[in-house]
C-alpha cells in the first residue's frame, strides 16, 4: 500500500493530505513500513492536513513578517453571532445554525478567491444582502484587531510566500483532494514560484476487479458487506478491508450495527471484540457521549431547575460521586414519589435529606450542595478562562467522572472535554467578561458542535463516508446505497451566497451537472481504492421500489445477482436447542416471626396470581412509580385520601355533618391545606397553578362528597386509616383501612375510597371483585354489617357495597351472614397456601398484568409453551 510514500519521504517531501484520517492513515503506512525492513529508528516524515500543514508554514515565517494573531473557529464563531444579532435581531430564530452556515458561506468565499466587496454586487435577495453586510463588518472587525480566521489561512500564505516571508519547503506532494479549491492552488502555484517542486501523489494503476450486486433492502446490504467481509478476512486475516457508505453521517452507528450482524454472528454476546470488529470514520457529537452529557448535565444545574427526570439521571449515573449507587437509589426512588417540577440544586437537597442515611447518599446531596454554592455566584461576571476553571473545578468536586477506572475511550474523551475547556478559555480575546450562565451554553455549544471519535484499533474492516475514503487504499472494498435516490446525493448550495455568483465561479453543487459530475467522480475515485470492488444497491426501502444508481452503468455489465443477506443473528438461534427444564426448587413456607408486606393487597394477589403475593409479599419487590408531567393520577389519588381523612379525622357522625352547615366551607378549606401540604412545600410555579386547579377540583369533590353522605342512612364513623394486624397460618399482616363506620343497628362498615373511573366491588356472579375489604372485615372483632366502595370524582359519587344493613345491596339481608362467611374463608385459603410457599404463575393474565415481573417470572415464555 500507497509505494509512492516511501519515494517521496526520501526526497524530503512534505505529504499535505485532504483530512486528518489519510494523513493519521499514511503515518501509520509508513511507520510499518519502516519496522518491516526492521529498523528501530528513523525520522518521522512531515504528513499533515491541509489545514494544520497551512499552520506549519505561518510557525515558519521569517522574524520580520507581520502575522497577524489566529482566531480559533469557536472565537470566530462568537463574532459572527454577536453581528448576526445586531443585524437580524428578531429575525434570529436559530443563531447556532445560522452561524455554522455564515461561517461555511465566509469559507467558501475565500476558497474561490471572492473579494468580499463583491458580495453586495451579487446579491438578490434579503438573505444576500444580510450576509454581505455581516461579512464587511466581520472583516473590518478582524482587521480592527489584526486577526484572522481559518478561512483566510490560504490567502494570508499565498501573500507572505510571495513575499518571500515564509521559508518554504522544497517538494510538497498533495494527496486525497477530490476538488482542488483556487485558493489552494494558488498557495501551490506560489510555492512553485518560490522554486518548490509541488505534485500530485501519483494514482497507481492497479488492475481492479469490479461487481455490481443487488439486495433487498437497505439493512440486507450492509448485513451482506459484514458477511463479505468475513469471508475474506477468514481467508487472508492480513487483508485491508473497507465498506463506503454515502451519507454516513446520517446514522454511522446503526451501520456499523447491521455491518456486525454479517462480520460477528453474536457480536453482542463476545464482548469488545465485536464492538471493535468495525471501525467507523464518523464519530458523534460530543455532548452525546454519556460521559460527556453527565458533565454538562451538572453544569447546567447551576443555572437552570432540572426536571425529574434529569435529576433521575444524575442520581443513578455512575460517572459522578461514589461508585457505590445503592443509597442514590433509593433516594431516586423517593424523588419518584415527589410531584415532578424544575428542581433547583437547594430545594432537591431539602426535598431529599434524611430520607436515607446510607453513606453514598449523603455524599450525593452533600455534592449538590456545592452545585447550590455555585449557582449563588452565577450572576458575577467573570472571563471564560476563570469560568473554565471554576468548571473543572465543581466537576471535580461532584465526583465526575467517578471512582470506577476509566476504559482508553473513556480516557480520551475525559482528555477531549479538557481541550474543550481550553477552547473555552481562548474566548477571552472575543468576549472577556461573561456570566456563570453564558459560559456554560458557550461550552455546552462546542460539545453539540464538535464531532469526536477516540482513536482505535482498525477493526476488521472500516466503515467509511464517500469523503473520508479520500486517498486511501485497501485490498476490497464494498460500496454500498448506490441506488438513484442516494447517489448522487442532494446538492447543498450555499444559501447565503448569490447562486449567479456561484455558478459563475463554478463553486460545488452551483448547477445540477456540478453535482452529477462531482458524485462521478468520487464513485471512480473510491472503486480505484481497492482492486477487489463491489458496488451494491437496495431494491427496496420502506415499501418504496429503488433503482440502481445511473452512475452504475459504466460497471452494468459486471453484473453478479444479488447480495448474500444473513439475516439476523437472532433468528438463527430459533429452535436450535431443546428447551431444558430447571430442578424442582419451591419456595419455602413461611417461618416465624418472617414479615410479610403488602397487607390486604398481598392476599388480593395470592388469589388473583400467587407468584406476583411471593414477589409483591415476601421478596419485597415494589413497582418503580413513572415520573409523570403534571400531577399523575397516583398523585392526585393520595391528595384525594388525604383529603377525606382530614376532613373525617374528627369522626363525626352523620347527624354531625348534615349540623356542618356553617363550618362546612372552612372544614373542606383545612383539609384541602393539609392534602396539599406535602405538594405545596416543593412546588415550583407550574406545579404552584397546577395546584391551584386542584384546590378548586377538590372543593366541588368533597362538596359533592359530603352531600352524598348526608343522604345515607345513619352512621358514625369509628375509625380513619388506623392500623391494626391480622395474623392467619403464620402470615402476620398490617392492615389500615381507609375507614370503618358504625351503623345504626352497632354492626361496622368498611369503607375503601376509589378516585378515577367508578370500581365495582362484585362480579355478576356475587362474587367480590377485590378481597382487600373481606381481609378486613375478618380482621374485625365486632360483627361487620357490610362492605362498600365509594367512588370519589369530581363528577360524582358512586357507592358500591354489599351488607345486610345497607341500603345498596339489593341481596336480602337473611343470606349476609352466609356471604361474607364463604367470602372470609376464600381469604383464609389464600393465606394458607401463601404461607406453604405457593407461587404459581397464572398464564391467564393479559401481557399487560403480567409484564411488571416478567423479568422473574418467565410469564410470557410460559404462555407460549417455552
Amino acid at each position: 500500500m500507497y509505494s509512492w510514500l516511501q519515494e517521496a519521504t526520501a526526497d524530503g517531501a512534505e505529504i499535505v493530505t485532504v483530512n486528518k484520517r489519510l494523513a493519521r492513515e499514511l503515518r501509520h503506512g509508513y511507520d510499518s513500513a519502516q519496522l518491516a525492513r526492521r529498523l528501530r529508528s528513523w525520522h518521522t516524515p512531515r504528513i499533515l492536513p491541509w489545514t494544520a500543514w497551512l499552520n506549519s508554514l505561518l510557525d515558519r515565517c521569517v522574524a520580520s513578517a507581520q502575522v497577524p494573531l489566529r482566531l480559533h473557529p469557536h472565537a470566530a464563531a462568537v463574532i459572527w453571532e454577536r453581528l448576526l444579532r445586531q443585524h437580524a435581531g428578531d429575525r434570529l430564530l436559530a443563531p447556532d445554525n445560522l452561524v455554522r452556515q455564515a461561517q461555511q458561506a465566509w469559507q467558501r468565499v475565500h476558497d474561490w478567491n471572492v473579494q468580499v466587496p463583491e458580495l453586495r454586487r451579487y446579491a438578490n435577495s434579503d438573505d444576500e444582502h444580510l450576509f454581505a453586510t455581516i461579512a464587511m463588518d466581520f472583516r473590518r472587525e478582524l482587521a480592527s484587531h489584526s486577526w484572522i480566521d481559518h478561512a483566510q489561512l490560504a490567502p494570508l500564505v499565498t501573500g507572505l510566500l510571495e513575499k518571500g516571508d515564509i521559508d518554504a519547503p522544497a517538494k510538497v506532494m498533495h494527496v486525497g483532494f477530490d476538488r482542488l479549491v483556487p485558493s489552494a492552488a494558488q498557495v501551490f502555484l506560489s510555492l512553485t514560484k518560490r522554486g518548490a517542486v509541488v505534485a500530485q501523489a501519483p494514482r497507481i494503476d492497479r488492475n481492479v476487479t469490479v461487481r455490481v450486486v443487488s439486495c433487498t433492502t437497505g439493512d440486507a446490504e450492509l448485513r451482506a458487506a459484514g458477511r463479505w467481509t468475513r469471508r475474506l478476512i477468514d481467508g487472508n486475516a492480513a487483508a485491508r478491508v473497507a465498506v463506503v457508505c454515502p451519507r454516513l453521517e446520517q446514522n454511522a452507528l446503526r451501520a456499523a450495527r447491521l455491518i456486525r450482524e454479517g462480520l460477528v454472528p453474536g457480536w453482542q454476546c463476545v464482548g469488545v471484540e465485536g464492538e471493535t470488529a468495525v471501525n467507523v470514520s464518523f464519530g458523534r457529537r460530543l455532548a452525546e457521549y454519556p460521559l460527556i452529557g453527565i458533565a454538562l448535565l451538572w453544569l447546567s444545574w447551576t443555572c437552570r431547575g432540572l426536571a425529574t427526570r434529569d435529576v433521575s439521571v444524575l442520581l443513578r449515573t455512575p460517572f459522578a460521586g461514589r461508585s457505590k449507587t445503592d443509597g442514590r437509589c433509593r433516594l431516586e426512588m423517593e424523588l419518584r414519589r415527589l410531584p415532578d417540577r424544575n428542581w433547583r440544586p437547594a430545594s432537591l437537597a431539602l426535598a431529599l435529606r434524611g430520607k436515607d442515611q446510607s453513606a453514598e447518599a449523603t455524599d450525593w446531596l452533600q455534592r449538590v450542595e456545592l452545585v447550590a454554592a455555585m449557582e449563588s455566584a452565577r450572576g458575577t461576571p467573570e472571563s471564560p478562562s476563570v469560568w473554565a476553571s471554576r468548571i473543572d473545578q465543581l466537576l471535580q468536586e461532584v465526583g465526575w467522572p467517578g471512582e470506577k477506572a476509566l476504559d482508553t475511550s473513556e480516557f480520551q474523551l475525559v482528555n477531549r472535554w479538557r481541550e474543550l475547556l481550553n477552547e473555552l478559555s481562548r474566548l477571552d480575546i472575543v468576549q472577556p467578561r461573561i456570566d456563570l450562565a453564558e459560559a456554560i451554553s458557550r461550552l455546552a455549544s462546542l460539545a453539540a458542535e464538535t464531532i469526536y471519535q477516540p482513536e482505535t484499533e482498525p477493526g476488521a474492516v472500516q466503515l467509511l463516508g464517500t469523503l473520508e475514503a479520500a486517498g486511501l487504499e485497501f485490498d476490497h472494498v464494498w460500496v454500498c446505497h448506490l441506488d438513484a435516490e442516494q447517489w448522487p446525493p442532494p446538492a447543498h448550495p450555499s444559501p447565503l451566497l448569490p447562486r449567479t455568483m456561484q455558478r459563475k465561479l463554478g463553486m460545488p453543487d452551483a448547477t445540477p451537472a456540478d453535482t452529477l459530475e462531482f458524485a462521478r467522480q468520487v464513485l471512480q475515485r473510491v472503486v480505484r481504492c481497492g482492486t477487489d470492488v463491489v458496488l451494491s444497491w437496495p431494491a427496496t426501502e420502506h415499501d418504496l421500489e429503488l433503482e440502481a444508481s445511473p452512475l452504475l452503468a459504466p460497471y452494468s455489465g459486471r453484473n453478479s445477482g444479488e447480495g448474500e443477506d444473513p439475516g439476523w443473528f437472532a433468528a438463527v438461534l430459533k429452535d436450535r436447542n431443546a428447551v431444558s427444564h430447571a430442578v424442582a426448587d419451591p419456595a419455602p413456607a413461611i417461618r416465624p416471626g418472617e414479615r410479610v408486606m403488602g397487607g390486604a393487597a398481598t392476599v388480593q394477589r395470592q388469589v388473583a396470581e400467587p407468584f406476583s403475593a411471593f414477589a409483591y409479599g415476601r421478596l419485597g419487590v415494589k413497582d418503580l412509580q413513572a415520573i409523570e408531567p403534571g400531577l399523575p393520577a397516583s398523585t392526585r389519588g393520595n391528595i384525594i385520601h388525604r383529603a377525606l381523612h382530614h376532613l373525617l379525622r374528627d369522626k363525626p357522625s352523620s347527624r354531625e355533618i348534615v349540623a356542618w352547615t356553617d363550618e362546612l366551607d372552612d372544614r373542606i378549606e383545612r383539609a384541602i391545606d393539609a392534602a396539599l401540604a406535602r405538594q405545596l412545600r416543593f412546588a415550583d410555579g407550574v406545579l404552584l397553578r397546577l395546584l391551584a386547579i386542584e384546590r378548586r377540583r377538590l372543593r366541588v369533590m368533597l362538596r359533592k362528597f359530603l352531600e352524598a353522605e348526608t343522604r345515607r342512612q345513619a352512621f358514625t364513623v369509628v375509625s380513619v386509616e388506623e392500623s391494626t394486624r391480622y395474623s392467619r397460618h403464620g402470615v402476620d399482616l398490617e392492615l389500615r383501612a381507609d375507614r370503618i363506620d358504625q351503623l345504626a343497628d352497632g354492626t361496622l362498615l368498611i369503607v375503601d375510597y376509589k378516585t378515577g373511573g367508578v370500581k365495582t366491588l362484585l362480579t355478576r356472579e356475587g362474587e367480590p371483585k377485590e378481597l382487600q375489604l373481606v381481609v378486613y372485615a375478618a380482621a374485625m372483632q365486632e360483627p361487620v354489617g357490610g362492605i362498600v366502595l365509594i367512588n370519589v370524582d369530581s363528577r360524582e359519587i358512586v357507592y358500591r357495597g354489599a351488607g345486610g344493613s345497607i341500603e345498596w345491596d339489593r341481596v336480602p339481608a337473611e343470606l349476609w351472614g352466609q356471604r361474607l362467611g364463604g367470602w372470609k374463608r376464600t381469604v383464609d385459603r389464600a393465606m394458607a397456601a401463601l404461607a406453604a410457599g405457593d407461587l404459581r404463575l397464572n398464564t391467564g393474565l393479559t401481557t399487560a398484568d403480567s409484564r411488571p415481573l416478567n423479568v422473574l417470572s418467565r410469564a410470557e415464555e410460559l404462555k407460549r409453551g417455552r
